[in-house]
């Protein structure tokens, strides 16, 4: 009797769940807030459409609701744009709390195409508005500042982040069935795709996250 009992306390304190450890990866304000509502932006979707092209938005329910049919103002995309005059402007993203250099052609001297490895590089060694820790996004935290709402000119809040390339931008994230690639997105259409690393695409750096 007491050998069972002592095997049911051992397996007990073997299957107990570990105390959960806090952890940033400094990618989105995960989770929901004091009001349940998911802390991820908006796509910036605000019209309707069915095959053929814009139709007025149907309510919530019916079977064309959709992305424009929904819209969640506490994760509508904001930002704040800090020393907007001067040759270290940021962008905070008021949503996932990352900061992006604002505009890194004419403000950080980076507006030229790089290879994965170089733009790494340059990022990690980028001191920029006081700040050191600059770094590649990765690609979810790329894809969260494009703007889906967009039918001209760069998929981006032009206001927020003014001189944006409509083109492609590297991200950290390397594509792991396949080490030479690396994920890219596209700002001339919100696409996300794997180019080989020796390729240039154009940068932007950021910092920081919840």
């Amino acid at each position: 009797m007491k050998k069972t009992i002592l095997a049911v306390l051992l397996f007990s304190a073997l299957a107990a769940p570990a105390a959960a450890v806090e952890v940033s990866t400094f990618a989105f304000n995960s989770g929901m807030n004091c009001r349940g509502v998911w802390k991820l932006p908006d796509t910036g979707q605000t019209n309707c459409y069915d095959t053929g092209g814009a139709i007025g938005c149907p309510v919530t329910g019916d079977p064309m609701a959709q992305d424009g049919t929904y819209l969640p103002g506490l994760v509508q995309s904001t930002y704040t744009i800090y020393n907007p005059v001067g040759i270290s402007s940021v962008t905070a993203d008021n949503i996932t709390g990352l900061m992006w250099i604002t505009n890194p052609r004419t403000d950080a001297a980076m507006g030229g195409l790089f290879n994965w490895l170089a733009a790494i590089a340059a990022c990690e060694a980028k001191n920029y508005a006081g700040y050191t820790d600059w770094r590649v996004p990765n690609v979810r935290e790329l894809m969260s500042i494009v703007d889906y709402g967009k039918d001209t000119g760069a998929t981006i809040n032009a206001a927020a982040f003014p001189g944006a390339r409509n083109n492609t931008y590297w991200s950290s994230t390397t594509y792991v069935q396949n080490a030479t690639l690396a994920w890219r997105v596209t700002f001339n259409d919100g696409g996300v795709n794997v180019d080989l690393k020796t390729v240039g695409s154009y940068l932007r750096c950021v910092r920081g996250g919840p």
